[in-house]
């Protein structure tokens, strides 16, 4: 037996090429988790005050200022900033912590371990309670973003978000861990879901609203990490009648939150960590996105050539190459187009065209009759009509990402 005929080495060939797509997809895997400075401008946002994000060796990593701080931060009476920061820092290192004039200090702790320092801008008004949870998730991703420890991985909470790291070790112990604490099992339907968002504004408080809805779901689904305007997560449902995907876009929509698409994959009992199923997810939901009537179409394993039209990376102009029918069709406007994909779209079938399309037959067999020689010739031979009816879906792709 070969090895292409080997089923056992075409799983993991498979495994390798989504995982590499998964890592490969953003280069600078910690540049796209919310990195320091990036989750004090979140703050700022969220908390409408000026933020300073430290580490537990109180080194400052990222300060984000707010408007309205900026007399009081910067009055001349005072101490230059830098240099109240350099002290506060100082201080701590030796026991004798202070806030520093015009800040207070909060210490921020993930699941009970101490994972650095908040400073916040005084500005007369107390925290409220939700922006006590923001502060409480902000540790967790500050934990998150200087390094994660053996310790901290047995934490389900932690060790679920391990499940998407960019280290192929790391995520597939994390994979083992989760099942042999059976935090993943066997039984029922496993699925990772991708949920892609056309903004990357109050990023914390999405998170936060994402969590309460999957404390909503019939089914048990946690969220596992964001990756720029993709969150993901992972549902465990012993009911297949239960659309998960149809939930989240609906709750998601009642909380107002911008959800511009959703796409999901089932993770297979072979696979050996979610790189594969966060792919096809993230996949399916970005064509769910480009294709609208495909809206309602958010499982990968029934998105069929879409998904292998989507892989394909080459530039436009190409398309002349592949099928001159093809670019005809684009130049010579939508009718003929429309003709001629709906036709193919219904594998040449006739009757099935005409309803589609609300025509006479008469009328479809003029329209086909009239098209240019280059397109009448790619439908009367096979592989040409093939590579034009995939050649019309693929442009239609790239137009929707233009």
């Amino acid at each position: 037996m070969t090895a292409d005929a080997c089923p056992g080495r075409q799983r993991r060939a498979t495994q390798c090429r989504c995982a590499t797509a998964y890592r490969e997809a953003q280069p600078d895997a910690r540049r796209h988790d919310m990195d320091p400075q990036t989750l004090a401008d979140q703050l700022a946002h969220e908390l409408a005050r000026s933020v300073a994000v430290a580490t537990i060796g109180r080194e400052i990593v990222g300060i984000s200022y707010a408007a309205a701080d900026h007399p009081t931060l910067f009055n001349a009476a005072r101490p230059a900033l830098p240099e109240m920061l350099h002290e506060w820092a100082s201080r701590g290192s030796t026991g004798l912590s202070a806030d520093p004039d015009g800040w207070t200090e909060l210490p921020l702790s993930a699941h009970g371990i101490r994972s650095g320092f908040v400073l916040l801008a005084d500005n007369g008004r107390a925290l409220q309670s939700h922006e006590h949870t923001l502060l409480e998730l902000a540790a967790t991703v500050l934990a998150a973003a200087h390094g994660i420890t053996g310790e901290q991985a047995d934490i389900r909470e932690v060790g679920l978000r391990l499940l998407l790291s960019y280290d192929p070790a790391e995520r597939r112990a994390a994979l083992h861990r989760a099942r042999a604490r059976r935090w993943v099992t066997a039984a029922g339907s496993i699925a990772v879901h991708a949920l892609l968002f056309d903004d990357q504004s109050g990023t914390l408080s999405r998170q936060l609203s994402l969590q309460r809805i999957c404390r909503r779901l019939p089914a048990n689904v946690d969220v596992l990490r964001e990756r720029g305007n993709v969150v993901f997560l992972l549902s465990r449902s012993t009911h297949d009648d239960i659309d998960v995907d149809t939930f989240l876009r609906t709750a998601a929509t009642e909380a107002g939150l911008p959800l511009a698409g959703v796409g999901s994959a089932t993770v297979h009992a072979e696979d050996e960590d979610l790189a594969r199923a966060a792919h096809a997810a993230e996949t399916a939901a970005e064509i769910n996105v480009a294709v609208p009537e495909l809206a309602g179409n958010t499982r990968a394993d029934r998105l069929g050539g879409w998904a292998l039209l989507h892989a394909v990376s080459a530039q436009r102009d190409l398309l002349s190459v592949a099928s001159p029918a093809a670019a005809a069709l684009c130049a010579a406007g939508e009718g003929h187009r429309e003709t001629v994909e709906t036709y193919l779209d219904n594998a040449g079938q006739v009757r099935g065209t005409c309803d589609r399309l609300h025509i006479h037959r008469t009328t479809l067999y003029y329209r086909l009759d009239n098209l240019p020689p280059v397109v009448k010739d790619a439908l009367a031979d096979g592989m040409q009509r093939s590579t034009l009816h995939l050649a019309l879906k693929l442009d239609r792709l790239w137009a929707a990402s233009a």
